[in-house]
């Protein structure tokens, strides 16, 4: 705990009040705690209701007469829809955080201090690690940031899980218990309940090993942003790139610059930048004359020793949010039909727990490739039209379903990913397209 104390300690707190996100679970419960007994200021409880569990409208009653039984203010959201009436963690920690910047204003506060612990830590930095990501990225979760206009502050990053609900245990206080938590459907709970306690068999702390990686990670990115802001004006006009200086630069240097610039352009749309188009547009800048495709209908163009992104003006192009049906361009249609019996390319049986929503259908682009079912590695999407003998005047307008991360799923009548499902297999969408 010394650290916990320590890192509380050197806060420099100006504002009178704090706000705490408290979901009630022992996490949050012990932090709330932890500065009730720390911190002399007036404390506001942040309770984001999810309405995803009956247990919620009772969790978030005694959280409330908790905060009346200690002079705490309590703030409550609840949650009615989703975006596509669908739950999905990234839609839901965007609205989580526009609620905490609300109460932050209401009050005038400085800081927001969330539950995350060890435990997290490792949980996101291996996930990470898995899926790819950057300097970063890997670096996983930072104890202090401030990117929202507000200090968000973690102190529990020093306390496994397990030292936290023991702790919690001896006060004797109440909180709620997420059986979810225990289901291996989800990503991040396989992380947590098989990865997670191999790797504390080997090292009981080992935390303290991710937190130290964290920092080292850190550390270097903090570096070489510095280094590569040095250069950036050089580099970047007009948000214009110069070929002849960009190839210049050490690759590290190279994917800080890219990175920066497409922030600049996509701003809280960034997540859909992925390592991938990174790289493809490190290589494209290598050519002459040639030209990518982007997320959010944008194209890379290298021309007369420059790079630049602009907005894909091909009046044929379309990247369409596919919701139950969707009507394409070509006069078919893409739509759930789960009474289906057909396992041709026309159909595919999706796991919705593999799939960032929401699904997209789209043209193709520049560097496209697909994991297909029953072959390894990846195949580029020209070579797959070209070997299926789909003719060339419709290759460019040809429909992929591809979901929010743009991953190619499917092409239609064509071929599947290895994200479909076998018949007798698990999934709960099942797509055809006629």
């Amino acid at each position: 705990m010394k650290e916990v104390y320590n890192f509380i300690e050197r806060l420099d707190i100006k504002s009178e009040y704090i706000v705490v996100a408290v979901s009630g679970g022992p996490d949050s419960m012990f932090l709330l705690r932890l500065l009730q007994d720390r911190l002399d200021k007036k404390i506001v409880v942040a309770h984001v209701h999810h309405n995803l569990r009956k247990e919620s409208d009772d969790e978030a009653l005694k959280l409330e007469e908790y905060c009346k039984k200690n002079n705490l203010v309590f703030e409550m959201f609840k949650i009615n829809k989703y975006p596509n009436n669908k739950f999905n963690e990234e839609n839901a920690r965007i609205i989580r955080y526009n609620f905490f910047d609300k109460v932050i204003k209401k009050y005038s506060a400085d800081i927001l201090f969330t539950a995350h612990h060890g435990d997290d830590l490792i949980e996101t930095i291996l996930m990470r690690l898995v899926r790819g990501s950057n300097l970063k990225g890997y670096a996983g979760i930072k104890s202090i940031s401030s990117d929202r206009g507000y200090i968000i502050a973690r102190p529990l990053l020093y306390l496994t899980k397990d030292e936290i609900v023991e702790k919690l245990n001896k006060l004797g206080m109440w909180y709620a218990v997420d059986v979810s938590n225990n289901s291996n459907q989800y990503r991040r709970n396989r992380f947590r309940n098989k990865v997670l306690p191999a790797l504390k068999e080997e090292d009981k702390n080992v935390h303290t090993k991710f937190i130290d990686f964290s920092n080292k990670m850190l550390q270097a990115y903090e570096y070489i942003n510095k280094e590569a802001k040095k250069i950036k004006n050089e580099i970047i006009v007009n948000n214009v790139i110069n070929q002849y200086e960009f190839n210049r630069l050490d690759d590290i240097i190279k994917m800080n610059i890219i990175e920066d610039y497409l922030y600049d352009i996509y701003g809280n749309n960034i997540k859909l930048i992925t390592s991938k188009h990174i790289n493809i547009i490190i290589e494209a800048i290598k050519e002459s004359n040639t030209s990518i495709s982007l997320p959010l209908s944008k194209i890379g163009i290298v021309e007369y020793n420059t790079f630049k992104v602009v907005d894909n003006n091909n009046d044929n192009y379309y990247d369409l949010i596919f919701d139950k049906k969707v009507k394409l361009p070509n006069k078919k249609v893409i739509e759930i039909d789960n009474n289906t019996n057909d396992s041709s390319n026309y159909v595919i049986h999706l796991n919705s727990e593999d799939i960032a929503f929401p699904l997209h259908v789209r043209c193709r682009k520049n560097g496209d490739v697909m994991s297909v079912k029953n072959m390894s590695g990846t195949k580029s999407v020209s070579d797959i039209f070209t070997d299926e003998k789909v003719p060339k005047e419709i290759r460019n307008t040809y429909p992929i379903v591809t979901d929010n991360n743009d991953k190619i799923i499917w092409i239609p009548g064509i071929k599947k990913s290895k994200l479909d499902r076998k018949k007798d297999g698990k999934y709960d969408i099942i797509l055809k397209y006629r």
